[in-house]
């Protein structure tokens, strides 16, 4: 399991006033690490459901290329979902910006940062538990994570 820089993914707690005992209570608390970066939506995956987004995938820099890291799929509500697939659907395009084989992507021109919240890294280098909290254009000189900063 992927951790934070300091090998941890969060900490446990118990209830200051309640006996130890193993396993899992309601005296037990986890709080778990969270980080929040930008990456670069270079498609997505339609919903099941007609008109809606189903999942973003993004990418962040590495030297001065773009490499996937993953996909969000939720974070957003059903009117945001609608209007992200209609703004995402008028950006496709037939050029990919990073290698990627899923069968349903859109891939869209690598202009707009999606600002995540995520959990961690797993070993292979994607996002873990990625929840989208905004988007931006970047022209707005928005820093794009770099691979670099993790490995």
């Amino acid at each position: 399991m992927a951790t934070n820089s300091s090998g941890l993914e969060g900490i446990i707690g118990k209830h200051v006033e309640k006996p130890y005992r193993s396993g899992r209570g309601e005296w037990w608390q986890k709080i778990t690490c969270k980080r929040r970066d930008s990456f670069v939506i270079v498609g997505f995956e339609p919903s099941t459901v007609p008109g809606y987004l189903g999942r973003l995938l993004l990418a962040a820099r590495q030297g001065d290329d773009l490499v996937y890291v993953g996909g969000c799929g939720t974070g957003w509500s059903d009117e945001l979902s609608r209007e992200l697939r209609k703004l995402l659907e008028g950006m496709a395009t037939k050029t990919q910006a990073v290698t990627l084989r899923r069968k349903s992507a859109v891939f869209i021109e690598p202009v707009l940062v999606a600002e995540v919240e995520y959990r961690a890294w797993t070993d292979d280098g994607k996002l873990r538990h990625a929840s989208f909290k905004g988007i931006r254009e970047r022209e707005d000189d928005v820093e794009i994570y770099s691979l670099e900063r993790y490995w």
